[in-house]
């Protein structure tokens, strides 16, 4: 388990084509890959909010593949990132449907 001490936190709203075209499914996966905990949901915008924790340098390379884009068939326009914002801890990376 990572100490609190290290952890960073991160809110993420991504603007594009990342509604119906597999972006949470596969920001899963990727938060998986890099033991970051959190949540990712639609908005009502049409755009995505990531919540996520995890040890420093893994949330950066998170934050780099997310803005990469996750999924093949998202078309990723903008990633407003507010950093150490307040996150609800979790253990696990879940999608809020």
């Amino acid at each position: 388990m990572v100490s609190h001490l290290t952890q960073k936190t991160a809110i993420l709203r991504v603007t594009g084509m990342v509604q119906g075209v597999g972006f949470r499914y596969t920001t899963k996966h990727i938060a998986y890959k890099y033991d970051i905990s959190g949540t990712v949901k639609n908005l009502d915008d049409g755009s995505v909010e990531i919540q996520a924790l995890g040890e420093e340098s893994k949330l950066d390379q998170f934050i780099e593949a997310v803005k990469k884009g996750p999924s093949p068939s998202a078309r990723i326009e903008h990633v407003y990132m507010y950093m150490n914002a307040p996150v609800e801890e979790r253990r696990t990376f879940d999608i809020i449907y």
